[in-house]
């Protein structure tokens, strides 16, 4: 338990980085909550819906980038792109085995190869509906997580609006 309680703490000062996954995945999921909180904060252009004005940043959680782990351990191992996870859970079952009480649960997901943050980040934002989740202010807190597998490198981010 006190390893348990050790690997929480350091998530949290990591700013809610991946929980299962080396120093180079944590770097990369920190950088890709950052980059969001980044836009979220100056504003973008979402296709489809245009523009989209300036939101607060994303509070990090742990809790989140535990629900988000697990989605992209799956999608990593497996090399299946999908809300659905080997459980049939959907995102917000995770969330609440995670431990989030929330009214809105969204999750954004991406595979691709090698660790290329930005690489997934463009893709949500030429996506009409990805970026505008991504950027929807009724969002207030998230966690990242980023793993390397045997099927590519998956990049998940779970975002919850209050909670309940």
């Amino acid at each position: 338990m006190k390893t348990l309680t050790q690997c929480l703490l350091l998530l949290t000062s990591l700013g809610a980085a991946a929980v299962q996954s080396g120093p180079a995945e944590n770097s990369a999921a920190t950088r890709l909550l950052s980059r969001l909180n980044g836009i979220r904060v100056a504003g973008v252009v979402c296709p489809g819906s245009g523009a989209r004005a300036p939101a607060e940043a994303l509070i990090p959680s742990a809790l989140h980038s535990a629900a988000a782990a697990r989605q992209a351990d799956y999608m990593a191992g497996s090399g299946v792109v999908s809300h659905t996870g080997p459980d049939g859970s959907s995102p917000r079952v995770r969330a609440l085995k995670s431990g989030i009480r929330s009214v809105s649960v969204s999750e954004i997901i991406y595979l691709g190869n090698g660790l290329n943050p930005e690489k997934a980040m463009q893709w949500w934002l030429h996506s009409p509906v990805h970026c505008s989740v991504m950027t929807d202010p009724r969002y207030t807190t998230a966690g990242a997580s980023v793993v390397q597998g045997s099927q590519g490198s998956a990049y998940v981010i779970v975002l919850t609006s209050d909670p309940q």
